[in-house]
């Protein structure tokens, strides 16, 4: 079992590789770098051009290939890794086409885009990646520097496959011997209801939903999904990134979510819930498939 990482210069590369660093210390296992070349026209010509664009593919495979070794030489020395180079016709395709042929405990991608908060916001790629990925991805904010993983926060959203994921979540950390927290986060848009209605109902509404919510954690310990020492929490606010960061997040913690299953075969599809608060983690997310 590998951690896989796709590889892009420039393109959240560095934190990926510092990702999936961690993951693979904490899990106990080697790396799989896949750095994506552009694949060539299949129909020879004679003109120069084929060769010329050969060549820039293997001179963008060793760049790559350098500037990742020169990455994780410097950040994380010990780290097994084996480097591959694919060429299909996109950058999803070549990492979907490792997938198949290498036995993966995680994909790590990193985030392109995104506020200078940390925030992360998905590329094309990865967006790609995450409606086609049959193993749990794992997605590095901006910034992310390789640490220790020190926790895994369970986010628990009550629904008829939440039991699942916290099972998954208690599964990895477990596997990563570190402790397991379980979060329901909510919002409470300023605008919920109008004003004529008043901030009672509002207080009411908000208020029979965390009771809800505790009422539903309190069941994972009686069903024994997770014992009682495991610490549950409701976060909320104003907007998804208030209701993040209501929490206290640990250096070298992640967050795990679900995701919402669309068939009968296991692939990542995020809900508009888990999306949403993906997108204000300020953390590591590692999104298990529906």
């Amino acid at each position: 079992m590998s951690v896989i990482v796709g590889y892009q210069p420039g393109r959240g590369g560095d934190e990926a590789v510092e990702l999936g660093a961690s993951l693979a210390g904490a899990l106990s296992t080697n790396l799989v770098m896949v750095i994506a070349t552009p694949k060539p026209w299949t129909t020879p010509s004679l003109a120069r051009v084929d060769a010329e664009f050969s060549a820039y593919a293997r001179r963008y495979g060793d760049d790559a290939e350098a500037a990742a070794r020169a990455h994780l030489a410097l950040r994380a020395p010990d780290t097994a890794v084996t480097y591959l180079r694919v060429s299909e016709r996109s950058v999803s395709k070549s990492i979907q086409k490792v997938l198949t042929e290498h036995d993966g405990e995680v994909l790590v991608l990193g985030t392109t885009h995104g506020s200078d908060d940390g925030r992360m916001s998905l590329g094309v790629t990865t967006s790609r990646l995450m409606h086609s990925s049959s193993i749990p991805l794992a997605l590095a904010p901006k910034g992310y520097k390789c640490a220790r993983i020190t926790g895994v926060t369970c986010a628990y959203s009550g629904d008829d496959h939440s039991e699942d994921v916290v099972m998954s979540a208690k599964a990895l950390a477990a596997q990563m011997t570190v402790p397991l927290r379980v979060a329901t986060f909510g919002v409470t848009p300023a605008d919920m209801f109008p004003p004529e209605v008043g901030f009672d109902v509002e207080r009411s509404v908000l208020q029979a939903w965390k009771e809800q919510m505790a009422a539903s954690m309190q069941k994972l310990v009686t069903d024994k999904i997770i014992d009682e020492t495991v610490p549950t929490t409701i976060s909320t606010g104003n907007d998804w990134d208030a209701a993040f960061d209501a929490i206290e997040w640990s250096d070298g913690e992640v967050l795990a979510i679900g995701t919402t299953p669309r068939d009968a075969i296991k692939r990542v599809f995020l809900g508009s819930r888990a999306a949403k608060i993906v997108a204000s983690a300020t953390v590591p997310a590692i999104i298990f498939p529906g």
